[in-house]
């Protein structure tokens, strides 16, 4: 088994990569708007500044700040929430200079977001590199990718010890391997467990911006543990200490205890911040459930057939074994597929979005995963299976049951990678609602663009240009930028229009030209340099 040691070597070097490679701005609530506008340069300083998200937030944990250019604060007072909108008042008379408007607040879901911008006042410059320096996140992007491994490890250990004890209940009927199982199932909780506590200092850390101490801080264990968080905590570690304790002694309970620790991750996520809370839940319940009863179930299977190999492989108890779970396995993909499809479609909404949000891509990748994994789950049940029972070629189908179930539960790991990105990814039917449609925009070498376009409606849109250099960080990479529009269905265009700067590593066009609804092309050109321009295009849709 060295290969699928090695391939699951592969698969956890893909999912840091996919974590590094995540923009810090993927969160599950979406800036609308600021006020003062980011980059707007205002004769005298403002009384308040109101920021406007596209859900709930809350502003227990973290805040909003208004600092100056010397990273000193001049608001005053505590923040003021109003569901989604959040406003701090600012002292009176500013002198000329610079001003950072810094948040950090909690979704509707749970999840931490950040972000900032800049406004100037008086005849003073805007100076285009205060809010990397005042803002500065390197520390919040190590514990971005704390998290994501964090959550790996609670979803695998989770799932594996909730199934791997419905296995041992359900399909497993004793013999030399059921010790080995065991210690398999207490292994997973145990891993489960640490993932599941690793959230705890890493929303502290995100949530207050102080790192992971401050969950010691007064009051701070309390607002982490809001929103279903900390239910979440409670509920898997008590399911998992009662699956793992009374397996053999008590099944039925130890069924209930890994049922609990499956669903304890519905408490918190995407669920909770839809319109049908209820729905959803129960929803993503199920599919927690299933998942479990499938990953876990083909864990143990696979660790069980390694153990008799060398054993009478063709015992009645082996191929009941095998035929047991292949039934089970059946019913439990089905329910996956319905369950996760309902899910997904909640989050997406429209087929547009699975192409053209980071959400609905990732969604199709690991649909895709989880097509090879039901792909080589029939194959197992209409080839293998059947040639195991028959009697005949028991050994070779076996071994090669052994082998297809190996890279089952390689996938999974892929699957298990893909989730824990998923899960704090803005989802598209999020930010159609805000009436908001946020691209990316790559332009190879010199980095990236962020192309966000309010409200996507026909009419008058403002298209906001956010830049990002090759290490991901805001940076001024252009000189100017200019977009071409173009509808082909209508065959309008290409209509070219400059945007002009409006802050630091951030362009803006005013445009009227959006006039006919439809899924037009953006094509971005970045005056890098005198000699260098950089391209790259989107899909936006307009709705009518």
């Amino acid at each position: 088994m060295r290969w699928v040691r090695a391939a699951l070597g592969v698969v956890a070097g893909g999912l840091l990569l996919v974590v590094l490679g995540a923009s810090p701005a993927a969160a599950h609530a979406s800036l609308v708007s600021v006020d003062p506008p980011d980059g707007a340069r205002l004769d005298e300083g403002p009384a308040t500044v109101t920021l406007t998200f596209s859900e709930t937030v809350s502003t227990d944990l973290g805040g909003v700040q208004v600092i100056d250019g010397d990273g000193e604060p001049v608001q005053t007072g505590a923040a003021r929430v109003q569901g989604a909108v959040v406003q701090v008042d600012v002292e009176p008379d500013l002198p000329d200079g610079t001003y950072v408007i810094s948040y950090r607040v909690i979704s509707a879901d749970g999840h931490p977001v950040r972000g900032g911008s800049v406004f100037g006042v008086g005849d003073a410059d805007v100076d285009i590199g205060a809010l990397g320096r005042v803002t500065a996140d390197g520390d919040d992007r190590t514990w971005e990718v704390v998290g994501a491994w964090g959550r790996g490890f609670a979803y695998a250990g989770t799932l594996v010890a909730a199934g791997g004890t419905a296995f041992l209940v359900l399909i497993h009927r004793g013999g030399d391997d059921r010790r080995t199982l065991r210690r398999v199932v207490r292994v997973a909780a145990v891993v489960g467990a640490v993932g599941v506590l690793a959230s705890l200092p890493v929303q502290a850390a995100l949530g207050t911006g102080q790192g992971p101490g401050a969950l010691f801080d007064d009051g701070v264990v309390g607002e982490v543990s809001r929103d279903g968080v900390g239910l979440g905590v409670v509920l898997a570690l008590l399911g998992l200490v009662v699956a793992v304790a009374v397996v053999d002694r008590l099944p039925w309970l130890a069924l209930g205890g890994a049922a609990l620790a499956a669903g304890s991750f519905a408490t918190n996520g995407h669920t909770r911040g839809g319109t049908d809370v209820a729905l959803a839940t129960t929803a993503d319940v199920v599919h927690l459930l299933v998942a479990a009863a499938w990953a876990g179930g083909l864990v143990l299977l696979l660790t069980a057939l390694q153990q008799r190999r060398r054993a009478a492989t063709t015992s009645g108890d082996t191929v009941g074994l095998v035929g047991r779970f292949s039934s089970l396995a059946t019913v439990t993909v089905l329910a996956v597929g319905v369950t996760g499809g309902a899910l997904a479609w909640t989050e997406v909404g429209t087929w547009d979005g699975l192409t053209s949000s980071t959400y609905g891509r990732l969604v199709l990748a690991k649909v895709a995963i989880v097509a090879v994994i039901v792909a080589l789950g029939a194959y197992n049940h209409f080839r293998l299976v059947p040639t195991v029972r028959a009697g005949g070629k028991t050994t070779a189908a076996l071994r090669r049951l052994r082998s297809t179930l190996a890279w089952e539960v390689l996938l999974l790991v892929a699957v298990v990678a893909v989730t824990s990105v998923l899960v704090v990814v803005t989802p598209a039917r999020t930010l159609a609602e805000a009436g908001v449609v946020e691209r990316d925009v790559d332009l190879g070498d010199a980095g990236r663009v962020q192309v966000t376009v309010d409200p996507a409606q026909v009419g008058q849109n403002t298209v906001h240009l956010y830049l990002f250099g090759p290490d991901g960080r805001p940076a001024d990479i252009a000189e100017t930028v200019t977009l071409e529009l173009s509808l082909p269905s209508a065959d309008l265009g290409p209509i070219t229009r400059e945007a002009t700067r409006a802050g630091p590593a951030h362009f803006q066009l005013d445009t009227g030209d959006l006039a006919v609804a439809g899924d037009w092309a953006l094509e971005v050109r970045a005056r890098v340099d005198r000699f260098t321009e950089a391209t790259g295009t989107a899909e936006v849709p307009v709705a009518p």
